[in-house]
């Protein structure tokens, strides 16, 4: 089979964009098999690519779309499609050159956005437009069609086309890599926005940092990031919440100065608006969501540092309660985790302000190790729990240098040494030394 075939062959049906959806079990039946034949079809154009002569740009730019298709994750790869996609991507395309990727983006990628331009970028150019394209409801015109969904491989395919281009290529190819990151970004399912925010992870990683700024793209991005954390109730929301959480972050650390009000304005809308004004209240419910919310919550401190203060109110009561043992507490070991490891976080960050928490800090971390220990359990997560509960108390003796007789530890270890001293000394020693 010529080349040509091959790729023809290895084109990703569309009706995998929705295959979790898919009922109809003929056309199940169909995707499964031609997801079997795709490895021995990759191998052959490995072979092909191997034994002939060297392809022209544009036909190494349509192998690298096909290919690049099978270098991640999708309902339409699997591990020996993804291992031989590699082995082609990485002996023969390990370094394209850019005008190879600028012909896969756009020749291969660019085409199936072009009916539904983001109302907001100009896509000649990537810069953020004066004024939304077709009026203040032109947002509609572009979630209808939407044609670049019924390529499910296009992810894929970009994340690729980011992760082999340097900074100066970013900057050249800054208008065929923005227009489909903003789509994805901005489109009302979760799944793609969850796409759209590691592409801007990645991208962020790449692109030189005043180029944001230049094109009026830093602040549009910022609101579509805040938009991402409001998307509450869906099977992504979690996983949205972290990887979200976290390029936002990077974006404000790229985009503004160390010190600046900026910078300090933005993490606190992230902090205040977004995690303590939005998750918390509108997903109490939501115990993965608000697990999630907590794994992000100690990079957000460490960057925001002691303007961390100014929410302890908030903070506090949140992460003691999950640790404290009560009938209708029934979170699990792993959301307790996440809580005392951010907890651990807020005494350090905060170590300022934190003396006036003391008390209710150490109430429920006690509380906590007491009911661990009559459990008499074994588990890997328990122990990791334990230990977490004793680190929080070292931070804490360390953040509080009057904290062992305020809680008169002693009297607690004359009551029970063998219960309190595990958790207690470490605090005692700490507390003597500072």
């Amino acid at each position: 089979m010529s080349s040509t075939d091959l790729i023809a062959d290895l084109r990703v049906p569309p009706e995998f964009a929705k295959y979790d959806e898919q009922t109809d079990t003929e056309i199940i039946v169909r995707l499964e098999q031609w997801k079997q034949r795709t490895c021995e079809t990759l191998e052959a154009l490995r072979d092909h690519l191997q034994s002939g002569k060297a392809a022209d740009a544009q036909t190494q730019a349509e192998v690298l779309y096909t290919v690049s298709a099978f270098d991640g994750e999708g309902s339409w790869v699997d591990d020996p499609s993804r291992n031989v996609a590699r082995e082609i991507l990485s002996s023969a395309f390990a370094e394209p050159s850019v005008d190879i990727l600028e012909r896969i983006l756009r020749d291969f990628v660019k085409p199936f956005f072009a009916t539904n331009p983001h109302p907001n970028i100009n896509p000649e150019t990537g810069r953020k437009l004066a004024r939304p394209a077709g009026g203040p409801l032109g947002h509609l015109d572009y979630l209808e069609g939407q044609e670049w969904k019924l390529h499910p491989e296009l992810y894929n395919v970009l994340a690729w086309c980011l992760r082999h281009s340097e900074s100066r290529a970013v900057e050249r190819l800054w208008h065929l890599f923005l227009p489909p990151m903003m789509t994805c970004l901005d489109d009302y399912q979760a799944a793609y926005k969850l796409q759209g925010v590691r592409l801007v992870a990645i991208m962020l990683d790449r692109a030189p940092a005043d180029l944001w700024r230049r094109t009026g793209v830093d602040a549009l991005l910022n609101g579509s990031l805040k938009t991402c954390l409001s998307f509450l109730h869906n099977p992504e929301t979690p996983e949205l919440i972290r990887v979200s959480v976290s390029a936002y972050i990077l974006l404000v650390t790229t985009t503004t100065t160390l010190g600046s009000a900026a910078r300090f304005e933005q993490l606190c809308s992230l902090l205040g608006d977004s995690i303590i004004g939005n998750i918390w209240v509108y997903a109490s419910r939501e115990i993965d969501t608000l697990q999630a919310s907590l794994d992000a919550l100690p990079e957000i401190l460490e960057v925001l540092d002691v303007g961390s203060t100014r929410y302890l109110k908030a903070l506090v009561p949140q992460l003691v309660f999950p640790v404290i043992p009560t009938p209708e507490n029934d979170t699990t070991v792993a959301y307790k985790l996440a809580s005392v490891r951010a907890l651990s976080t807020v005494i350090r960050v905060c170590r300022s302000r934190i003396y006036k928490w003391r008390g209710t800090i150490l109430e429920a971390v006690l509380k906590c190790w007491v009911n661990l220990v009559d459990q008499k359990s074994t588990d890997a997560e328990i122990t990791t729990l334990r230990a977490e509960l004793q680190s929080v108390c070292v931070t804490l003796g360390s953040a509080c240098c009057s904290v062992v007789p305020d809680f008169r530890a002693q009297r607690l270890l004359s009551l029970d040494a063998a219960l309190f001293a595990p958790i207690l000394s470490p605090l005692l020693v700490e507390g003597a030394s500072v």
